[in-house]
């Protein structure tokens, strides 16, 4: 079997790199490992001429509680969305339900729910708005995308798709979407990734990326990792394609057809990652293969020791870019129009915690949240 790593967006979804801990990635991966998982950014130096510039993104609201009202007592944030009359919607994959609250906050409803039945989930994976107003939530271990009317009934149900949902999903024009997710050929012992244009049917519209190459178990992150792409994508229907790389800053944008409108590319200094985030990841990805039953190996995330200068894009209402570099401390973001740089901005790192934070920007507003929060689960909308 192939062992195939998901590294679930969470940040858009997500179209970008924002990524959930090594259990999720560990729970595909095993599968090529017996044949043969963006994490977010931690603290560490800023890159030297590379503060933030512009105004600084301060939230306007706080949802969540340690303890005390059920409705505000979150167990694990997967996803989180604004609807265009300014509802807020949270996935919730500790028992995979979607809460609504109002623009002030307040509470209006909850649905879903943990099963194979209709508007119920196993391992949902991400949330989108798409243009037409309703919300699409990819769940990758019932192979399907559940779509929901704004009061969060159930739309329609897509099933059958192979070997399951796109992991990471950005809205496109009218009902489509675009969406990631691994591709692999078993009897070569290929891994890779794929971007696509999805709408009503499990299989794919249009292919705007592909890339395979060989697995190498000794080299496990580089071989996952290698062929990695960031994008995202709008209501326009154009997407955005960036290499997840160390070394090299260039996004490509397309139009829906897939022909190529303009490329943005910039000189971004490399930075390292700090020594005991390696030594930590490294034990991390260890215990969780031990407890999957993965033959026992050394792992060394060679390929990691710098900081990714392109972690994550999506799109706002003005259809301005926002790039997340992934070498900062604190979330930082140079958003674009067109191919020219409007602006950067960043967290304001005294209104909230900015340690781990999933960020999330869309054409109804900004959200953030913590992956792994050290005290209790909250959505910070700006």
């Amino acid at each position: 079997m192939i062992f195939d790593i998901i590294r679930i967006s969470q940040i858009s979804g997500r179209s970008n790199l924002m990524k959930s801990g090594p259990s999720l990635e560990v729970m595909f991966l095993s599968m090529m490992i017996l044949a043969c998982g963006e994490s977010p950014a931690q603290e560490q130096d800023e890159p030297s001429g590379a503060d933030a510039a512009g105004p600084m993104l301060a939230p306007v609201l706080e949802i969540g509680l340690e303890m005390g009202d059920s409705c505000y007592v979150f167990g694990n944030v997967r996803d989180a969305c604004i609807l265009r009359d300014g509802t807020i919607l949270v996935l919730d994959s500790y028992d995979n339900t979607i809460s609504a609250y109002d623009a002030s906050g307040d509470f209006i409803s909850v649905t879903g729910g943990t099963g194979e039945g209709p508007g119920e989930y196993l391992r949902p994976a991400a949330m989108i708005v798409l243009e037409d107003g309703r919300i699409l939530i990819s769940d990758v271990s019932n192979t399907r995308v559940t779509i929901l009317e704004p009061d969060l009934t159930v739309s329609e149900t897509i099933s059958g798709f192979v070997p399951w949902s796109p992991e990471r999903i950005s809205a496109a024009s009218g009902a489509s979407y675009t969406g990631a997710r691994r591709v692999f050929d078993r009897a070569n012992s290929l891994y890779g990734h794929m971007v696509a244009l999805w709408s009503d049917s499990p299989e794919p519209d249009l292919e705007y990326y592909r890339e395979m190459g060989d697995f190498n178990m000794e080299r496990l992150r580089e071989s996952t990792d290698a062929r990695q792409v960031v994008f995202t994508s709008d209501y326009d229907g154009r997407v955005y394609l960036a290499p997840y790389s160390t070394t090299e800053y260039r996004i490509d944008v397309y139009d829906s057809t897939g022909v190529l409108l303009y490329t943005i590319t910039e000189e971004r200094e490399s930075v390292d990652r700090p020594e005991e985030e390696i030594q930590r990841e490294i034990e991390e990805m260890r215990e969780q293969l031990e407890r999957e039953g993965a033959p026992e190996m050394a792992w060394n995330p060679v390929e990691q020791y710098y900081q990714i200068p392109l972690r994550g894009m999506e799109v706002d209402r003005e259809g301005r870019l926002w790039v997340e570099d992934g070498r900062a401390r604190v979330p930082r973001f140079s958003v674009y129009r067109h191919d020219e740089l409007l602006f950067e901005t960043s967290l304001d790192s005294t209104s909230m915690p900015v340690e781990g934070i999933a960020v999330k920007v869309s054409p109804y507003g900004i959200l953030a949240w913590e992956v792994d929060p050290e005290t209790y689960p909250r959505v910070f909308v700006f």
